[in-house]
């Protein structure tokens, strides 16, 4: 095969997808030290590639904008944007969202090369755009394994010791979070952030729980809790914070999504379901207990999962047979009933991660 000169990877969202695609981005790098590498994703995510030393170029979709016109593909913006794209001059693609529009996106970047998934991964015609497909092996259980099986497509090994990933931030960036932290009544005590909020309703948890587990968790190690919040998650942010007054609870400020990452960078434990926050703190090295529902915590936990240093520790229903149904609403139940979740006990969940805790932060130990 002739060495490539330039590669385009294609995960267009979402947060946590694509910070379980930067591994591939940095495999890629050791693979292909002298390639030109490239990124193309939607507006939300895309802070999270800032400035990031292994990648040359990063085209961002104005998602929002686009959409005003109807369909996100069809805008008049898009011929332009893609046109520019195309004249780049891109050896390959890597899609790793396996749908529709990202197959699209990769014919239209003139690759002839254009590497994607085959099977449960490739949905929505995905494979009619690809000139190569890659079926993940029965050992790949996480994503991000399933990730770097693409790069067989390119002529290239994937690693034997995966990538962690990798996200780069400014200290100025944390001197800011800082100061407004303090302005909110911080006094420099190591943080445990919680965040009780997430996209999907087979993802809550439930303020009760998450400040039940939360009051054991700042017990033990006598951290103060911060209180994580989204659009709209106003009155879960309060609710917390209300819960955890005797603790000292405080309301994180307002931050957009790279500033949501800086302040995450500044926790010394995170605790969240399974949504864009937990891979951050993963990603970041901030040790993250993480509770799942729906989704399958096995192939989607922060990474990395396992060996010396993992990301953290998760806590999912074993005892279900429809776990892991990865439904938005619980088709079983309803949203007001997820067994998945409402079976989760807050003492349960603490005495499962205990062992991982005194483990993680035995100097805490009483």
């Amino acid at each position: 095969m002739t060495p490539l000169r330039s590669v385009l990877i294609i995960r267009l969202s979402a947060i946590g997808d694509v910070i379980h695609a930067l591994p591939l981005l940095e495999a890629l790098r050791r693979l292909l030290p002298e390639a030109r590498i490239g990124w193309l994703l939607e507006e939300l995510p895309a802070p999270l590639l800032e400035s990031h030393p292994e990648l040359d170029t990063v085209y961002t979709i104005p998602k929002k904008r686009w959409r005003r016109g109807g369909s996100l593909m069809l805008s008049r913006e898009a011929v332009p944007f893609f046109r520019r794209l195309r004249k780049d001059g891109w050896d390959a693609t890597v899609d790793l969202q396996g749908i529709f529009k990202s197959g699209l996106a990769s014919r239209l970047s003139g690759a002839r090369l254009r590497v994607g998934f085959r099977g449960e991964n490739s949905r929505e015609g995905n494979g009619l755009f690809m000139t190569r497909r890659i079926r993940p092996r029965a050992g790949d259980r996480h994503v991000v394994q399933q990730n770097l099986r693409l790069l067989e497509g390119l002529g290239l090994e994937p690693p034997a010791n995966p990538p962690r990933g990798s996200m780069s931030i400014r200290s100025e960036e944390q001197d800011a979070l800082r100061a407004r932290l303090e302005q909110a009544g911080w006094g420099g005590e190591p943080l445990l952030g919680v965040n009780a909020g997430a996209g999907f309703a087979s993802k809550l948890w439930g303020a009760d729980r998450y400040a039940s587990l939360t009051q054991r968790l700042c017990d033990y190690t006598g951290f103060r809790p911060l209180a994580f919040w989204g659009p709209g998650e106003e009155p879960l942010r309060d609710s917390i914070v209300e819960r955890l007054r005797d603790h000292g609870a405080i309301p994180a400020p307002p931050t957009t999504v790279r500033e949501s990452a800086v302040l995450i960078s500044l926790c010394s434990l995170f605790l969240s379901g399974d949504t864009g926050p937990a891979h951050m703190a993963g990603l970041l090295g901030v040790p993250v207990i993480t509770i799942f529902g729906a989704t399958d915590g096995s192939r989607n936990c922060p990474w990395p999962a396992h060996g010396p240093n993992p990301a953290g520790i998760y806590v999912q229903r074993e005892d279900l047979a429809c776990v892991p149904c990865r439904k938005r609403t619980c088709p079983l139940h309803g949203k007001d009933h997820l067994a998945c979740l409402s079976g989760l006990d807050a003492g349960e969940v603490y005495d499962r991660i205990e062992p991982w805790l005194r483990l993680r932060f035995p100097s805490r130990a009483v």
